[in-house]
């Protein structure tokens, strides 16, 4: 794969055997035994191929989760997974089938997502249970396939085992049996719909230090976890070794946290020091999170004064958002100049990368771009108190790949190019999650992940506050679209033609269908328009038989002056909600963060009156709300607490 690197990496690794100390090549790099190596990445948005190098095309728009089943599959001797967060079925299913066969499989996970989302955890657990499959978490609990809990109480204050990685036939003699999975995505149903990435190794040297790292915390070797002799955290020592050739391909690994005595490796330390002695042309990021103040984020700005070295990066709005609001340097007016291009991520969820190009765009032929990249979020807690793992990888051919990935997620931040749909079946009845408004509705097109859907050829009166304005009707519209839908627990969307529908500005424009608790059904385009709540909308295409329909459908109820016709010369006026005909008298959904009292912000999930007066409270010490990932500055408020009330909140 690095041709290329192999003579320049070759010539340094001499180099420094014979006169240089300082080589990026370390000398602690073993002879593997395996005959064949390689590493292969996969990312599961689409990427941007015009910045292709010698007909480079990454493994991009890819299935994440096949990447780890297809190799428990193919597993004969042993499965060891180490996973911050696991619910995903498709993984579990595949972890019972390889203990089904003999195959050894030891599963390690977080304390606190165990149980996080009894929706999804509690038949996760049951199904390794019932696959006689024995996990242990990060305070020493083990979970017996016989049903006991074992408990223990490691030191594990604030920690998380935010390890993402599994060593596959590990047991097996042969060492081109040995591979290793690792990346960015949590094993949840939303890790998919996240922007992420995997990467698996083929490499029996590394799959032995995965192991070790592994061993640390399930506190053998043995099929059965020893919880008095687990270590985690702090308490792990370093593994036996760091710097490996895959191939011809230079690699280092590290694991955090830092140990107690702080003899192990610092990531940040080694990563700063990467940054500052290895760029010379241009540096890139990719960053769920990273924290403004710790030393990997000082290098980078250092670096990047330099005029001739360009920085570019992307981050997840949730964390831009909080680093705008607190002045910090990533959101400041200098991170947009020159040379600095850093904005917030434009996906189709979250940005859950954690990567550091250097020197990947780099037109020296003889230059080596490295990729820095793993489980490792930019921040105090992955380098002090988490336990995570990092890769640096010295090859120009996975640079490429990775910047790529990188313009494409940059390009869909600077609006480009559009955020990717999720994928949905016109003929599967999905779980019906809200309304929004008489125009849009929410569904559950995968477990656990909501998604809105605008009705085509509807165009009813929008919801813009908690109280200040909206279209006028639009409280009406929504009452009877939650009326209609009583009793409904499914919906069908289809596109014009029966199949899928259009996606566009991070929703699908559909034909919805509901089914009523006794079977009948009713078209939510027709009955809207029907009963004149809303006008016929000729934005995207229709069926030309529902075009002619609606059409003479909104005749007749403007004809009847009913509903919204009558008063025609006020459809499309925007007024207080108080003005609103038929407005209920329960808080009315969205809710304007900005304006709304406590006593509405109350009927938000997860507000009650102390956390309503905080926001308030917030608002008049920050000024206005400008995205919702601001409540996360306030104490109490966390991710989950922001994903679940997103959908019922404005900001005007």
């Amino acid at each position: 794969m690095c041709t290329r690197v192999t003579y320049y990496a070759a010539y340094l690794f001499l180099v420094f055997l014979l006169i240089t100390p300082a080589s990026i090549y370390a000398t602690d790099a073993k002879p593997d035994s395996s005959t064949v190596e390689w590493i292969e990445v996969y990312f599961n948005m689409p990427a941007d191929t015009t910045y292709s190098r010698n007909g480079i095309i990454p493994n991009h728009s890819w299935d994440l989760v096949s990447t780890l089943t297809d190799l428990i599959d193919s597993a004969k001797y042993s499965v060891d997974l180490a996973i911050y967060d696991l619910e995903n079925h498709l993984v579990g299913e595949a972890l019972v089938r390889a203990a089904e066969r003999g195959v050894r499989v030891r599963v390690v996970t977080d304390l606190y997502n165990r149980f996080d989302n009894r929706r999804f955890d509690e038949p996760m657990w049951e199904m390794l249970r019932d696959g006689g499959i024995v996990s242990i978490d990060d305070s020493g609990t083990v979970f017996w396939p016989d049903g006991r809990i074992e408990e223990h109480r490691l030191p594990n204050a604030g920690a998380h085992m935010h390890h993402k990685f599994a060593v596959i036939d590990r047991l097996s003699a042969d060492p081109d049996d040995h591979y290793v999975w690792t990346g960015s995505m949590n094993l949840t149903y939303t890790g998919p719909f996240n922007t992420n990435l995997t990467i698996v190794i083929k490499d029996n040297e590394i799959a032995r230090v995965y192991e070790e790292e592994f061993e640390f915390m399930w506190g053998s070797s043995g099929p059965k976890p020893a919880p008095k002799r687990a270590r985690f955290h702090r308490d792990k020592p370093n593994v036996s070794q760091n710097e490996f050739w895959v191939g011809d391909t230079f690699v280092e690994l590290y694991f955090s946290p830092m140990d107690r005595n702080e003899t192990k490796p610092s990531v940040s330390a080694r990563v700063s020091e990467l940054i500052r002695t290895e760029t010379n042309h241009d540096l890139a990021f990719i960053a769920f999170a990273i924290t403004p103040t710790i030393p990997i984020s000082r290098a980078l700005w250092e670096v990047s004064a330099d005029p001739d070295i360009r920085l570019q990066g992307v981050i997840d709005p949730a964390f831009f958002v909080r680093y705008r609001n607190q002045g910090e340097i990533w959101a400041s007016p200098e991170a947009s100049i020159l040379g600095r291009s850093i904005m917030p991520a434009r996906e189709l969820r979250k940005l859950h990368h954690k990567t550091i190009l250097i020197d990947a765009l780099n037109p020296d032929p003889d230059n080596v771009s490295i990729t820095i990249t793993g489980s490792y979020n930019f921040s105090m807690a992955a380098e002090n108190v988490n336990d995570e793992n990092i890769l640096v990888i010295y090859c120009n051919d996975i640079a490429n790949m990775f910047i790529q990935d990188f313009k494409g997620i940059k390009g869909r931040a600077r609006g480009d190019l559009e955020p990717p749909v999720p994928p949905v079946d016109p003929d599967e009845w999905l779980m019906l999650r809200g309304v929004r408004d008489g125009q849009v509705i929410e569904a559950e097109i995968s477990p656990g992940v909501r998604y809105p859907i605008s009705l085509i050829g509807v165009n009813a009166p929008r919801m813009f506050a908690g109280r200040d304005s909206s279209h006028y009707f639009a409280g009406a519209a929504k009452a009877f679209l939650e009326e209609l839908l009583k009793d409904t627990k499914a919906v069908r969307v289809q596109g014009p033609d029966g199949d899928v529908p259009v996606g566009r500005y991070g929703r699908y424009h559909a034909y919805v269908t509901a089914k009523k608790a006794d079977g009948s059904t009713i078209s939510l385009n027709r009955a809207m328009l029907e009963h004149g709540f809303a006008e016929y909308s000729r934005f995207y295409r229709q069926h030309p038989d529902s075009v002619s329909a609606y059409q003479e459908l909104v005749a007749k109820a403007m004809e009847r002056g009913q509903n919204l016709w009558e008063n025609p010369d006020m459809v499309g006026v925007r007024v207080p909600r108080s003005q609103e005909k038929d407005k209920p008298d329960e808080p009315e959904f969205p809710i304007n963060l900005n304006l709304a009292s406590a006593e509405e912000l109350t009927a938000l999930p997860n507000i009650g009156p102390a956390r309503a007066e905080a926001i308030i409270e917030y608002r008049n010490e920050h000024g206005p709300i400008r995205d919702v990932a601001d409540l996360q500055n306030i104490r109490g408020i966390g991710p989950r607490t922001v994903q679940t009330i997103r959908p019922l909140v404005v900001l005007d």
